[in-house]
């Protein structure tokens, strides 16, 4: 079981290394590709909003598959079509077909998201940071393949190799993933309901459209800066390298964020700290980059930009989004990247309307962007309860149970408390010390209140005994 998960792990993230390069392998190769499709760049750029069509169009049905029949199904289904997009990409010559199988590979994203987040989620207790962990692997795939088409231009090889190479790895995982024994979803699903996020109406209500919103400023806050920072660094005379370095300081503080976060919510929990104080710093970060016309400065900002708003927050939250409500992961996950999907379209054009006005600052809007996701950040701050330390020893567990008993028995001295009254009332009426039906609505609110069904025998008769000793203080008072 133990070899199956990790081989489980291990294809997960092997799928989002080859996604990293399925998410800018039409952008690097797209002269090439213009010129292959018989086309003018401008026409073959537009083939990359096939991408987000198909992003919008599959995930709420990818997320139904994934909850309704199985997560390796969803996750077969994902892996599949981005392997027919890597493969026929290259060879084919036709516009309209190029369009279709760019809206392939968007398919082929939601279904690998629909099925992997709920996976990481239901198979191992580090949820999170597996989660942001996946953050990395799509990093490395995106630094990975520049390298790749750089090195097939120099040595003036076929542009189609870039594609094979991501396609190689993926038939490889293929083979790996088929022979893996994955959990029915339903059953996952049975599993994982016990251990469900329990939050009250009002928390429950606003921490989900908060999340839902992140979906939508967590991605739109990236989005901004990458498409414009380097315009804006040109534009208040930065000098050109500069200007294109600040793109680089950026990843690298994203693959330094990824680290630092999965290293932390290994060994701590502290995922609504974490989560709080990322995205102040990100707002900080964009706030100092906007303002600023000192590169070092910018610079520094930059990195520290990267580390905290592309450090994992998205997957941070999706990971608690779907704590919430264990059974329905598969469309849940869908339902936040739609949202993520709607940055991806509506930031161009929010940004277009904006540089249209040259007396504005490109990058302010940014800053209400990450404004929205601090206040996000706050709710989740309140809403969740209080992590549990994982116990590592005999030694930690029992140190629990000490301070849970010293809790028990200053509720058990008010509980006597309230049966000196309770005594005062009987002599007073000349009732019975000992009442049946009083116990019998006790034993039934007991059984009512137990969120554990398996604990309601063993806590009915923890609370009969503390009755029975109840009577006893009673018969001894005078």
């Amino acid at each position: 079981m133990q070899t199956s998960r990790l081989r489980l792990k291990a294809g997960l993230f092997t799928n989002y290394l080859v996604h990293g390069f399925g998410m800018i392998i039409l952008t690097q190769n797209l002269v090439t590709l213009a010129h292959h499709w018989q086309s003018t760049l401008t026409v073959a750029s537009f083939i990359l909003s096939g991408i987000g069509i198909g992003r919008l169009i599959a995930y709420l049905i990818m997320g139904f598959i994934s909850d309704r029949f199985s997560r390796k199904t969803t996750l077969l289904i994902g892996m599949i079509t981005y392997l027919i997009f890597f493969v026929a990409t290259p060879l084919n010559q036709s516009i309209a077909l190029a369009y279709g199988l760019a809206i392939l590979a968007g398919v082929a994203n939601s279904a690998l998201d629909s099925a992997t987040y709920p996976l990481l989620a239901e198979i191992n207790q580090n949820g999170t940071s597996n989660s942001v962990l996946l953050k990395a692997f799509i990093s490395v795939g995106e630094f990975i393949l520049p390298l790749i088409v750089l090195f097939l231009t120099e040595q003036k090889l076929w542009f189609g190799l870039s594609f094979l190479v991501p396609a190689a790895i993926l038939l490889v995982n293929l083979a790996n993933v088929l022979t893996i024994n994955v959990k029915d979803a339903k059953e996952t699903a049975a599993v994982a309901e016990t251990s469900g996020l329990k939050l009250g109406f009002a928390k429950k209500s606003a921490l989900t459209a908060g999340l839902f919103v992140y979906g939508y400023t967590s991605m739109a806050v990236m989005i901004w800066f990458t498409q414009w920072i380097t315009i804006f660094a040109k534009k208040i005379d930065f000098t050109a390298a500069m200007a294109h370095f600040l793109l680089s300081l950026y990843s690298l503080g994203s693959i330094s964020g990824v680290i630092i976060v999965v290293v932390l919510l290994k060994r701590l929990t502290i995922k609504k700290e974490l989560f709080l104080t990322l995205n102040a710093v990100s707002l900080l970060a964009i706030t100092t980059i906007t303002l600023s016309t000192n590169e070092t400065v910018s610079a520094i900002a930059t990195f520290l930009f990267g580390l905290s708003a592309a450090g994992g927050l998205m997957q941070i939250a999706l990971n608690t989004l779907l704590s919430i409500y264990p059974k329905h992961k598969g469309m849940l996950t869908g339902l936040f990247f739609i949202f993520g999907s709607l940055a991806s379209f509506s930031v161009p054009i929010i940004t277009g309307l904006i540089v249209k006005n040259p007396s504005m600052n490109i990058m302010a809007g940014d800053i209400l962007v990450a404004l929205v996701g601090l206040a996000v950040a706050v709710i989740m701050f309140w809403a969740l309860p209080r992590e549990k330390r994982a116990n590592t020893s005999l030694a930690d567990a029992r140190e629990d149970i000490n301070h849970i008993d010293a809790q028990l028995i200053d509720l058990l001295e008010q509980r006597f408390a309230a049966v000196d009254d309770v005594h005062k009332f009987k002599q007073n009426g000349q009732i019975a010390i000992k009442d049946l039906d009083r116990e019998r609505q006790v034993l039934d609110n007991v059984a009512k209140k137990t969120k554990n069904k398996d604990l309601v025998a063993y806590n009915q008769d923890i609370i009969q005994t503390i009755m029975d000793n109840s009577r006893k203080y009673q018969a001894s008072l005078k």
